[in-house]
């Protein structure tokens, strides 16, 4: 059976000081295989203080979702601040047992403005990662000027080992849960790696509703989704993406919880046995 992870973000973030420390707090009553850590920007100053606290916790942290202004600096071409801050997520990575990156390799408002920058410096991330024996995958991120799977397209013929990670919000924006199991677009799966789950209601690129909510709560056809992952014989991992914040900054960890078993029967569910 697949392992169901929670992302840490879903519970730590802007509204409590994205402190890491919460996570002893908050972990005991999510209801997951494990977490995935979403690396913020300032975390990795002091990466030693980070390693030494995860490393005591009583949970596996099999997945480590990169700082997300690593794309940034990318399209920007500050190729050297970008591999830098790639390799400090890396260095946390190993120490703590992670095996899977998950890489906004375009991100922000600048986004995909300069796509071959981004596509070219995949090469050195990809690098990077293997040195610290760790798997880089790119997200399906939302892309302001061009399409994610698109994009996913030219990183696959440049880079036949490039991997991927599915986020189920990311692809709803652009109305690509539709498109994903498309004859021209089955050939990616192969070189998935990790699926993120959570919902979104709203139009086309709406940028209005950009929240990730809780599983079945918007418009993702989950049903039909995970019958695409039959078809193409997905066999990797999840983690569940919702965000737990209410509008107040209270944590809602039932809802959470709730999404959590939601995709655990999901998994479940599927013909096939992995």
């Amino acid at each position: 059976m697949s392992f169901l992870l929670a992302s840490t973000g879903a519970f730590i973030g802007r509204m409590n000081g994205r402190d890491y420390r919460l996570i002893e707090k908050y972990a005991p009553e999510i209801e997951c295989d494990g977490f995935e850590l979403m690396g913020y920007e300032g975390w990795f100053g002091d990466s030693d203080s980070l390693v030494g606290y995860i490393n005591d916790l009583p949970y596996r942290f099999p997945t480590l979702h990169c700082d997300k202004t690593i794309g940034e600096y990318l399209t920007r071409e500050n190729f050297g601040e970008a591999f830098e801050r790639f390799r400090k997520n890396c260095y946390v990575a190993e120490k703590i047992g992670a095996k899977l990156l998950i890489i906004h390799l375009w991100n922000g408002p600048i986004s995909d403005s300069n796509i071959s920058a981004n596509i070219k410096g995949y090469a050195r991330l990809l690098e990077i990662a293997r040195d610290y024996g760790l798997t880089a995958t790119v997200e399906n991120v939302i892309a302001n000027g061009g399409s994610p799977l698109r994009h996913w397209h030219t990183l696959a013929e440049k880079y036949p080992d490039v991997t991927f990670t599915y986020d189920t919000k990311m692809a709803q924006f652009d109305f690509d849960n539709e498109k994903a199991f498309l004859p021209e677009n089955i050939g990616l799966w192969k070189s998935v790696r990790h699926v993120h789950l959570n919902d979104r209601i709203g139009g086309y690129r709406d940028w209005s509703s950009y929240r990730a909510l809780n599983i079945g709560a918007g418009d993702v056809d989950f049903k039909t989704f995970f019958a695409g992952l039959d078809a193409v014989g997905y066999s990797g991992g999840y983690t569940v993406e919702a965000n737990a914040f209410r509008p107040d900054g209270s944590l809602d960890l039932d809802g959470l919880n709730k999404s959590l078993r939601a995709a655990r029967r999901l998994i479940e569910g599927r013909k096939m046995t992995r």
